[in-house]
């Protein structure tokens, strides 16, 4: 069966308000354009190269805010595709501090929130945890400075815990650690890595949540 992602028209979502990069929350609810004016639409090619849909990914940061660090992780190739699954590759190899993907019908269609349904959704299938916290969501993230950020809308939270996180290597993430916000600078201002694009332009902000907790 294929899988069918939560979708909003462009010009309905950006009707009101564009921007590039990062947008904090409070500067427009795009929240509530979502939840009114979406839809369901089967994921695959047609859907990554359709740029009049706009996916909505929920990207989920999880922090120490005690120890004031940061998770972050590669994603890798699994071996665990599904009949029908559509897998992206454009993100492998890559740093990533977010733990997201699509919002799909079959586990949040029920959902009065399937956005936050679907972050939990992420957080639980992602990275083992003791405790599952609650996403705080913290803004908007749209990047259509390539060919993966032109079809999806990140929505930003940070999952706050001071327990231990493993990452899920059945779902395509390799070993993942906490990090200081000066050594995750380090990290991405080494030209020897490369980093996730949603990670780069969430992390200042991200950076600036953690240090202020």
């Amino acid at each position: 069966m294929v899988k069918e992602a939560l979708v909003v028209p462009r010009e309905i979502l950006f009707k009101e308000k564009y921007f590039q990069g990062f947008l904090p929350l409070q500067e427009h609810d795009y929240l509530s354009v979502i939840l009114k004016n979406f839809h369901y639409h089967p994921r695959g090619d047609e859907l990554e190269n359709n740029e009049s849909l706009q996916q909505i990914i929920p990207y989920v940061w999880i922090i120490d805010p005690e120890n004031k660090t940061a998770y972050l992780y590669k994603r890798i190739l699994n071996g665990n595709k599904q009949e029908g699954e559509f897998r992206e590759t454009r993100y492998l190899n890559k740093y990533s501090g977010g733990i997201g993907g699509h919002i799909d019908r079959d586990t949040e269609q029920h959902a009065l929130d399937p956005i936050s349904a679907a972050a939990m959704r992420e957080l639980k299938e992602e990275v083992f945890m003791d405790e599952y916290p609650y996403p705080e969501i913290i803004g908007y993230i749209n990047d259509d400075l390539d060919s993966l950020g032109k079809v999806h809308f990140g929505i930003v939270a940070v999952a706050r815990t001071t327990g231990s996180v493993v990452s899920n290597k059945k779902e395509g993430l390799d070993s993942g650690e906490f990090h200081k916000p000066d050594e995750i600078d380090k990290i991405f201002s080494s030209q020897e890595n490369e980093v996730e694009s949603w990670t780069s332009i969430s992390w200042p902000y991200v950076k600036e949540y953690l240090l202020s907790k």
